[in-house]
């Protein structure tokens, strides 16, 4: 057990918003960085102060809560297909179809009902600051001390890596084999550092800022992650507990 898992579950729950009160807690965060912090929406919009949309009636959510100040600081939505229209597209098919198509980028292979798209991937500055205020925790991956210190009070890492967890649960819970998104590239930087890779589906768009249209298969991903960053897997899996390792996998490594 490594010493990023344990520090992540000292500090950290990844929580299912399985009722209503959960969901409106996400809903709260997502017009708390989609509307106030970033300005991506317009704040008239919702006046009950929380983001929604039409994709919501077929999505799953996830939030991660900070053990010490109780206070939930992110969260993750995973759009399903939707049971009404199997080829409904996903906000990301929607947006960015052209340049896709332009790539040479074919989704047909992949099964609708396995097809799910990672959105409104969110960490709040303001209630992250709360949790912040609690002893900080040492960021285990840094390059050295410096980086340690400067990321100590954000937590962006725990919090981010609680998420995927979160994704991967989601994921598994509905039968999601293969992922679609739009990350900023920095975003995809960051995950870089943790094994986490994404197959770029075409140019940066600009939609919510500068975003790289992508697209993952889940086996892909997590054996990439264990390969590389096995601490990282073992917080994101559980130990492979929601999402067993593939054999190919476990022989690329010991190989």
């Amino acid at each position: 057990m490594s010493e990023l898992y344990n520090t992540f579950h000292n500090h950290f729950d990844v929580v299912s918003a399985d009722t209503v009160g959960l969901m409106e807690t996400a809903f709260r965060i997502r017009y708390q960085v989609y509307c106030v912090e970033r300005s991506f929406e317009d704040q008239a919009a919702f006046p009950e102060q929380m983001e929604m949309d039409d994709y919501d009636m077929h999505s799953a959510h996830t939030l991660v809560r900070c053990k010490t100040s109780g206070q939930y600081t992110g969260l993750v939505r995973l759009v399903l297909p939707d049971p009404v229209d199997m080829n409904k597209p996903l906000p990301m098919e929607k947006f960015c179809q052209s340049g896709m198509k332009a790539s040479g980028i074919d989704l047909s292979s992949i099964p609708r009902a396995s097809l799910a798209e990672v959105s409104r991937f969110s960490i709040s500055k303001e209630l992250k600051s709360l949790c912040s205020r609690q002893p900080a925790i040492s960021v285990v991956g840094a390059e050295n001390e410096k980086e340690n210190k400067a990321a100590d009070p954000q937590m962006m890492p725990h919090i981010a890596l609680g998420l995927f967890a979160g994704i991967v649960r989601m994921s598994a819970q509905n039968n999601i084999t293969h992922w679609l998104s739009v990350m900023e590239p920095t975003f995809l930087r960051f995950l870089s550092r943790y094994g986490i890779y994404f197959q770029k589906t075409g140019p940066v768009v600009d939609y919510h800022g500068k975003r790289q249209p992508a697209v993952a298969s889940i086996d892909s991903v997590l054996s990439g992650i264990y390969a590389q960053r096995q601490d990282a897997w073992e917080i994101i899996t559980d130990f492979g507990n929601v999402w067993p390792l593939s054999k190919d996998a476990k022989h690329f490594v010991m190989s």
